[in-house]
């Protein structure tokens, strides 16, 4: 079968597409398509959600999951027929949410890691509140207004949020062992997609992002959680924006 075109890599900003039903599985209410802008769940940011609109009509898109080359889109709402051509629709509201917050993310930890060489070691991207999670990392409640303060300052710069393809080697030697771990990932990948933020940060993520620092308007962070020996999680939610 066809591989699903991951579409929303190439552009974070497209709401709508026109694509072709691939597979249509009655037993789970889920189909896969050839090409897809919805974001499945993965890397610490949630699905998207949105609808499919068919000849039989809208079926609500409730839960992405990517497996191997394909992506299933489960519903709610008629099943449309193999071969035929629908329209995807984000909720964008949704999605612009976790593409600020995915990038506010990136952001904090280049400060963390710059500050104190705390890892992030997971974290979760919602609409609302998101958190990461460092380790090794000892910073305290009375140094979060610093953190929070140069977070701001970044925004504020309104630096260039950039996406390239590179070469593994050149990336390794870009980043160094401190910042990321690229042992992690599977020999076989030679090609990293790159997440830069100005000249400030460069970090691999296969996530959705703004185009620009600007777009977070403001960031707080409300919460330090101690979660085990040397590991600590931190909540932010960003100021309200206007939609894109």
């Amino acid at each position: 079968m066809t591989k699903t075109e991951l579409i929303y890599l190439e552009d974070s900003y497209l709401k709508e597409a026109e694509v072709t039903v691939l597979e249509a599985n009655k037993a789970r209410n889920s189909v896969i398509l050839d090409g897809t802008i919805f974001y499945p769940e993965g890397g610490g940011q949630s699905s998207d959600k949105g609808r499919i609109d068919s000849a039989l009509g809208s079926s609500m898109v409730i839960h992405v999951a990517k497996q191997g080359n394909h992506v299933y889109h489960y519903l709610e709402g008629p099943l449309p027929s193999e071969g035929e051509e629908v329209t995807l629709r984000l909720d964008w509201v949704r999605r612009y949410d976790h593409m600020r917050m995915h990038t506010a993310q990136h952001l904090l930890s280049r400060i963390i890691f710059d500050k104190y060489g705390a890892r992030t070691a997971g974290n979760q991207i919602h609409a609302e509140a998101s958190h990461i999670d460092f380790a090794p990392a000892t910073f305290q409640s009375e140094e979060l207004p610093a953190i929070e303060a140069e977070a701001n300052r970044l925004i504020e710069e309104d630096h260039p949020v950039t996406i390239t393809v590179v070469d593994r080697e050149e990336l390794e030697k870009e980043m160094g062992a401190d910042r990321s771990d690229l042992s992690r990932l599977p020999s076989s990948i030679k090609r990293l997609r790159m997440v830069r933020i100005g000249k400030f940060d460069a970090y691999p993520c296969a996530g959705t992002h703004v185009h620009s620092t600007s777009e977070l308007v403001q960031l707080k962070i409300t919460k330090r959680k101690s979660k085990g020996k040397e590991r600590i999680r931190i909540t932010y939610q960003l100021a309200p924006h206007k939609i894109k």
